[in-house]
């Protein structure tokens, strides 16, 4: 599976692929705790790991939390309180929309480690479905003594980092784009970490 740091930036990129100013919450304790909501969604489906009811291994050997299905809950939970709330119109679009996507990263990225299957279409179909290759390392134990996590996570980051430095300047630096140079380093550095993640031992 995918680290809490890596599920954590794709959160923060969701959140950040919005405009400042067209943003759900203007104020900075509203937006600060909207950004650490949409962290809390993305990181959801591991709460697996603290609920032994909710384990693969009470569960035919399925991570029902990372079903698509499953991901989304707290997203449409999110939105309804939000509705409740009186958040309305565009505001509650967008909410909706970054709650729907941070939701769902965690499985697709989880997916992409190619080392556990996962029952994308539970309850509707419980075939556990592994990618045919893994493209990001997983996650080791975090402790501070483990190699493997320090190894895993710098190959992680070396991944996704510089494609979210490209995603968000090629949005917001129109005017300011990317030198080649710059881009070919930052796409350097993530075909690199790629081949290095495809070649771990799953």
């Amino acid at each position: 599976m995918s680290s809490f740091i890596g599920h954590g930036l794709a959160a923060i990129t969701t959140y950040a692929a919005v405009s400042p100013r067209s943003r759900p919450f203007q104020s900075k304790k509203g937006a600060t705790l909207w950004l650490g909501w949409l962290i809390a969604i993305a990181w959801m489906p591991d709460i697996d790991y603290a609920i032994p009811a909710l384990t693969m291994y009470q569960n035919n050997g399925m991570r029902i939390t990372h079903a698509l299905g499953s991901s989304l809950l707290l997203p449409i939970i999110t939105g309804v309180v939000l509705y409740t709330m009186g958040v309305r119109d565009k505001r509650l679009q967008i909410c909706c929309l970054q709650g729907a996507i941070a939701g769902l990263s965690h499985p697709f990225m989880d997916f992409w480690v190619g080392v556990i299957g996962l029952p994308l279409f539970w309850p509707f179909h419980e075939a556990v479905i592994t990618a045919p290759i893994g493209l990001l390392p997983s996650a080791g134990s975090p402790h501070w003594q483990n190699y493997y996590f320090y190894a895993n996570l710098l190959v992680e980051l070396g991944i996704i980092v510089p494609l979210i430095i490209v995603f968000l300047r090629s949005l917001f630096w129109r005017k300011n784009k990317l030198k080649l140079w710059q881009f070919s380093i930052l796409i350097g550095i993530s075909v690199y970490s790629l081949h290095w993640s495809i070649g771990l031992f799953r």
